[in-house]
């Protein structure tokens, strides 16, 4: 997603939390700046845009954005988090491989054998 495309969804998570007004003319402002990107073809990941806002002298000077903005990238951890637990194998499962005993392959042997025979 580009830089406009990143900011639209900044702006509904904004709306989603119930931010502050300064929070969504901040948005504002930068969506009418990224116009002119609107097609464009570079990737940008939407932490670093939240990162770029928090630093942006309009969010340091008020707490209302900066709370706002920090809210977002608390989600943003969470989810990360959440999908990588989902993505863990339990703890309870085997996953380890261990070697069979010298008796498990001479109990084979000896029945292939007897299957022969």
């Amino acid at each position: 997603m580009n830089l406009y495309e990143q900011l639209l969804v900044v702006r509904e998570r904004l709306e989603g939390i119930g931010a502050h007004d300064d929070s969504m003319d901040l948005v504002e402002k930068l969506l009418k700046r990224a116009e002119p990107a609107r097609n464009d073809k570079t990737s940008i990941n939407q932490v670093q845009v939240l990162r770029h806002m928090l630093r942006m002298p309009e969010t340091v000077d008020n707490y209302n954005v900066y709370n706002d903005l920090q809210e977002l990238i608390s989600e943003r951890d969470e989810v990360e988090i959440a999908a990588r637990e989902d993505a863990a194998p339990a703890a309870y499962v085997d996953t380890d491989r261990r070697p069979k005993p010298k008796s498990y392959y001479k109990d084979k042997k000896d029945k292939e054998k007897k299957g022969k025979g």
